[in-house]
Parts: C-alpha cells; structure tokens; sequence
C-alpha cells in the first residue's frame, strides 16, 4: 500500500508578521497534538524529521517547513493516526487547550546544560537581539511589499470582466469535477507558498503525483483569487475537500491555490510574486479577463509598481537570509549545551506511543 506525502510551510511572513492556520488544525476533533518548546538549536526539527521518516510508510503524512529555514521542519501530521507533532516556539506559539487529553508539551530545554549557556549570556543576547532587528526589516518590507501588491490587486478589480470570467469557471467546473453529489465537502488553509531566505518558493512536490494541473497565469492578481474562490465555493458543495493557500504578501491575504487531493487536481497561480511554471500543465491565461483599455490607462502605475516590488522583495529576502544566518550562529550557543541522547530518548518514546495506534 503506497501512502501520500504533501509538504506545506507552517506559515509566512506578512506585514503584520507570521501568518498561519495552523492553530485549525490542532483544534480539529479527534487530534492529539505534541507540542515541542525549546530555543534555537534544540533538535526540534530533528525530532520531526525522524518521526516523519519512521511513519512515511505507514500513513498519510504531511510535512510542515519552516519559511525562514525551508530545510528546517515546524510540524508533522499523521493523518490516519490523528497526530500532529509541532514547533510551538514563537514566532508560531501554540499552547495546550486541553492539557494531557487533547495537546502534550515536551519541554527539549529540559535538556540542556544551564551553565554552558551561561557563559555566553551576553552573546546570546547580543545575536537573538540581532535575528529579530533582521526579522523586523523583513516585515517593514514585506508592508511595502502588501501595499503595492494590493495596489495591482485593486486595478485589476477595477478592470476584471466579472460575467466574463464567471461563465469560464462554471465550464471548468463543469469540465474538472465529477457530477456525482456527496455531502458537503471541507475547506482547510495550508501554506503551499512562502517567502524564505531562498525566495519566494512552492512546494511543487506536493502536487507531483496530481493528474490534472492548472497553471493561472495572472498579472494582476484579482482574477486568479475570484477563480479559486468561486471554485473552492462549487467544489465543497459537490461534496470534494479542497485546500486553500493564501499569499500572505498581499492585505487582506489572497487565494494563491487550490487542491483537490482525492481528484489529484490543482489550480496553481503564477503571478508576478511566485512566476510558477510546470510542464505540461494546462495553462490558463487571465489577460482575456480585463479590460484592455482600463488596465493601459494605469499602465505608468502598475509600471512603477512591478519594478518598486522587484527591488522591495529582494530587499526583504536579503533580510530573512541574515536574519538565518545570525539564526544559526544562536544555534551554535544551544548545540554546545544540549545533551542530544536524551532528545533521542525522548523522540524514540513519542514514536513508540505512535505506534500503538497501528
């Protein structure tokens, strides 16, 4: 029996800091949710690589990256035991609702030696003071970034041909889901695209094995997030649980994505943020879908607003890169501390009470 394996960031940086739904997901009935505390350094990641590995052929899992180390790990879902494992440090802090029923706190600070770190009392300062100033600048331009981005968003609403593009959905609708009525279907958030230190990435890999591929090509935003919208609207009530992605760069955030996992089919967008491309995907050109002449009388101002976010969201990459870097030299303090046998004997017996669920 093959099992299914998505991958998915925790969240992403907007301008008013790090975003995420993940808190729906440990407050679903049914989930038992060990939340992992501890600074920099302390095997979170790790920890949830190993149960990640030992599981990945016995259930459906769901990785969750961390958008500002994308080969760090912030969560692990198992779906058909009903566990989540989670990073519950800031920026993404998650506490127990129902201590020791529903959520369990593993502390891995527990295992470091006090005394190592301090020695380096004010250098561990000095550097996690540094990692939030980078953070800080990443989100000042990440608010640039939310205005101009809305500003296009704004334009292209102005100019979208609504009737037009609403009769275009109904035919794929009609063309991609199935006729059949279920119950209705569910709507989960889950954050196939971040900004990173690497750039603005999709997890692409998600969606490998889907048959069925769109590609929206969209300027302007607008169209791209009324397709998804009204499509995610007519697929839940044909009964098919569909998954949202949001661009968190925009304000308010907009629909980026949408999967049907039990039809292997995906509307990916590739905008100006995310220019995505995927071989032998269908492609779905959103120009037909404003008008002309409203989109060429702010021409000058969509122009300054490409070329001031190009060099705005370099600028905030730059950041969250630093902001890593000065991450990893925190890191070094808490690794020097750390007794990491005990964090594998720890990790060895979550994965044995796991296990007893099979």
């Amino acid at each position: 029996m093959s099992f299914i394996k998505s991958e998915f960031f925790l969240g992403g940086v907007s301008q008013t800091g790090f975003q995420t739904h993940f808190n729906k997901e440990i407050e679903k009935t049914g989930i038992f949710t060990y939340i992992l505390k501890g600074g920099a350094g302390t095997g979170k990641s790790t920890l949830l690589k190993k149960i990640a590995k030992e599981f990945e052929d016995k259930d459906d899992v769901a990785i969750y990256h961390c958008s500002s180390d994308p080969n760090s790990l912030d969560a692990v879902i198992l779906k058909n035991a009903g566990i989540i494992i989670v990073d519950g440090t800031a920026p993404h802090v998650f506490d127990p609702i129902y201590a020791g029923v529903c959520q369990k706190i593993i502390n891995l600070g527990e295992f470091w030696d006090d005394s190592v770190l301090e020695k380096n009392y004010l250098e561990i300062i000095s550097v996690t003071n540094e990692n939030l100033k980078w953070h800080k600048r990443c989100r000042n331009f990440v608010s640039a970034l939310s205005s101009l981005y809305s500003d296009t968003y704004t334009i292209g609403q102005e100019a979208l041909n609504y009737k037009k593009l609403e009769a275009f959905i109904e035919r794929l609708a009609t063309k991609v889901l199935p006729k059949t009525k279920l119950a209705d279907g569910s709507t989960e958030f889950s954050q196939l695209s971040a900004l990173t230190p690497d750039g603005y990435v999709t997890l692409l890999d998600t969606i490998k094995d889907y048959d069925n591929i769109y590609v929206l090509n969209d300027t302007y935003f607008a169209g791209t997030d009324l397709l998804l919208r009204d499509f995610a609207t007519i697929a839940t009530m044909k009964g098919f649980d569909v998954v949202i992605s949001e661009c968190t760069l925009l304000s308010p955030a907009v629909y980026e994505h949408l999967l049907i996992p039990s039809l292997k089919t995906a509307l990916i967008s590739s905008t100006p943020i995310n220019n995505n491309e995927i071989p032998d995907a269908n492609i779905i050109n959103f120009q037909r879908f404003y008008d002309k002449a409203l989109i060429s009388q702010k021409k000058q101002r969509l122009s300054f607003n490409n070329k001031a976010c190009d060099d705005i969201i370099c600028e905030a990459i730059s950041a969250l890169s630093n902001a890593k870097t000065v991450h990893d030299d925190i890191e070094a303090f808490y690794i020097k501390a750390m007794d990491y046998d005990k964090v594998d004997v720890t990790c060895k017996k979550v994965i044995e009470d796991i296990k007893r669920l099979y």
